[in-house]
């Protein structure tokens, strides 16, 4: 297998196969984004990207798919290591995935270790009445200041990875540049008025909502009674109006949401994020 960079023709003609990752032509953004195809006989069997995070720059993400009629033979093995070759520096590689996953087998099998886990994290809505009623106060996000919202956004987000994935210099403007449209203010809940103390943040996905839920401060006193009534309350308000399961989106270390957790039926898959060389 010949490899070589990604070009705009290959973008435009990218086979069905591909669709697994979002190929662009090399160096797309800049000389650290890098994207390059495999071919044979003069037809692509395996494509690849590296690039860092608009958000967290510590470590670079690597995408690598394999036609699979040509699977099984090295050849994302050898896209993988092609890739780690063009680094501009030396952070590691990293990816994510299920751990069932055929994207978490292939990371393992260049070396690579789970530095976080996310739990599974689908939950049907009306199981939000198994959390004990708070007697704390939560309001919608259509009662807070969007900019409001903003700032506990960027906060929770700050702290919540700061030891493990940081956020980079900044990164404020990637980390707010779909909030605002993405934000479901309708059935989002938070403590807090005039200055947001806890938040279930829920953003409109498909093919159901996605709920994001912490508190202000790492070390909020009574942090778990503030997020259980966020919780409850905004998982209610979904279930009021039809909509019947949510996925959240949280890690192992979250200190508050991942306790509330356990306090909820769920389903689903673990998932991982991996690093290797």
């Amino acid at each position: 297998m010949d490899i070589r960079p990604a070009t705009a023709g290959d973008v435009a003609a990218a086979p069905d196969w591909l669709a697994g990752i979002d190929l662009r032509a090399d160096r797309w953004r800049d000389d650290a984004t890098r994207a390059v195809v495999g071919t044979e006989d003069g037809m692509v069997v395996a494509a690849g990207r590296l690039f860092t995070s608009r958000v967290h720059d510590d470590r670079y993400w690597v995408e690598v798919m394999v036609a699979p009629q040509r699977r099984r033979r090295g050849h994302g093995r050898s896209i993988a290591r092609y890739l780690a070759d063009l680094r501009t520096d030396p952070k590691p590689m990293c990816s994510r995935g299920f751990v069932s996953s055929e994207a978490v087998q292939f990371a393992r099998g260049l070396g690579a270790h789970a530095y976080q886990t996310c739990p599974p994290e689908r939950v049907q809505t009306v199981d939000a009445a198994r959390l004990t009623k708070s007697p704390v106060a939560t309001v919608a996000g259509t009662a807070v200041d969007l900019s409001e919202l903003q700032r506990a956004w960027t906060d929770i987000y700050e702290w919540m990875h700061a030891d493990w994935a940081p956020v980079a210099p900044g990164s404020e403007e990637p980390l707010l540049e779909d909030f605002a449209d993405e934000l479901d203010l309708v059935h989002t809940r938070v403590v807090g008025e005039g200055r947001v103390r806890a938040a279930a943040f829920v953003f409109a996905d498909a093919p159901e909502p996605v709920v994001v839920a912490e508190c202000r401060e790492r070390d909020e006193t009574d942090g778990l009674a503030l997020l259980r009534a966020c919780v409850r309350d905004s998982l209610l308000s979904l279930a009021e109006d039809g909509i019947a399961a949510i996925s959240f989106d949280g890690h192992d270390t979250d200190p508050h949401f991942r306790p509330l957790l356990d306090e909820l039926p769920v389903s689903g898959e673990a998932s991982e994020l991996l690093e290797w060389g």
